[in-house]
């Protein structure tokens, strides 16, 4: 993998409309663009459009939306301040056996509570089938509903499992929910996802896993290592048929216990499967996985063991990777089309 810049003390990086968003400690810098920036403030990309989201003194949050010159302040009010979730566009607030949703579609706000014991949060919104998901706070049920506030069904998981709300995923109208016991994967399940209709269940655990990518023909796909009893490890490539619940498996990779890959964020880009590797005795590394062959095709030692790496960034013409200590951003030749 051929390094074609190495940028120090980025803070934070986005990639806006295919620009690039580099964030220091005292400026922003997009395109030929130069910003100042304020404390408290965080950034992100949804749907081409960049926000900034800054917190006040009195711990109130503000949104603001970028319009190719300056930040503007979004005019919408959120209700609930401390719970905003700036990629949902949504607040929730719970009291009293009460739970409290604001949230906003296309710049219209929908308001609507309901009875729970539990505290809950907004997973996602599927805006296709405009169903909102939320998770119970303590990882022991989902709840399904439309925009305006319609119950259509509720998920309650096993006793003694959770909800890994990493891996919940939305493919058409199939929500894929897997679930984990003693932190390790044991069970996906896929139901329909306005009925409730529980529609195909994985519960060997070989071929489980809780955190999927959605690919080619939207199939689901996860990277992760799996420890032997021979104190081998595997690096494997799992495969989700997320209509039939159908699994292939592959091991791309074999090592010594001590000399494992752990892929702990990827990126799928076309046809290839990106990761970080967080953890591997010489050191962190960035790979590659061609997901027609199945097969690893690169994995690049990045020297910086001990450093958090965040996930690729990835475009037709370069990978772009952040370790976060050392606030440096990598950038790489794509070369893998």
């Amino acid at each position: 993998m051929k390094l074609l810049e190495n940028k120090k003390e980025v803070v934070d990086f986005i990639l806006y409309k295919n620009e690039e968003v580099l964030v220091y400690k005292d400026k922003m810098i997009i395109g030929n663009k130069q910003l100042p920036i304020k404390e408290k403030s965080s950034y992100a990309c949804v749907n081409d459009v960049l926000y900034k989201k800054h917190i006040s003194e009195e711990n109130i949050s503000t949104l603001y939306r970028f319009d190719g010159n300056s930040f503007v302040e979004e005019p919408f009010k959120y209700r609930s301040k401390k719970y905003f979730n700036l990629h949902q566009f949504s607040s929730i607030d719970s009291n009293d056996g009460v739970v409290k949703v604001s949230f906003v579609d296309e710049g219209t706000e929908n308001l609507f509570e309901f009875t729970a014991e539990d505290k809950y949060f907004i997973l996602t919104y599927d805006i296709p089938n405009e169903i909102l998901i939320l998770n119970a706070w303590y990882d022991d049920g989902l709840l399904f509903y439309t925009k305006t506030g319609e119950r259509l069904w509720e998920y309650k998981v096993e006793e003694g499992r959770e909800i890994d709300e990493r891996g919940v995923m939305v493919v058409d109208d199939i929500v894929v929910i897997p679930c984990t016991e003693d932190d390790a994967p044991i069970s996906v399940e896929g139901y329909n996802l306005l009925t409730g209709e529980k529609l195909w269940e994985v519960d060997d655990e070989e071929d489980c896993d809780y955190c999927y990518k959605i690919g080619p023909n939207k199939m689901l796909y996860a990277l992760s290592f799996f420890r032997c009893k021979d104190h081998r490890v595997e690096l494997r490539l799992t495969q989700l048929n997320p209509f039939s619940g159908e699994v292939e498996m592959k091991v791309l990779k074999e090592g010594e216990y001590w000399d494992y890959i752990h892929p702990a964020a990827t990126t799928i880009h076309g046809n290839k499967l990106f990761y970080v590797n967080q953890i591997k005795k010489e050191g962190c590394s960035v790979g590659v996985v061609d997901l027609e062959t199945k097969e690893l095709i690169d994995d690049t030692p990045l020297e910086s063991q001990g450093n958090t790496v965040e996930k690729p960034i990835v475009t037709d013409d370069k990978i772009y990777v952040r370790i976060r200590e050392l606030n440096e951003l990598r950038i790489y030749e794509n070369e893998f089309k």
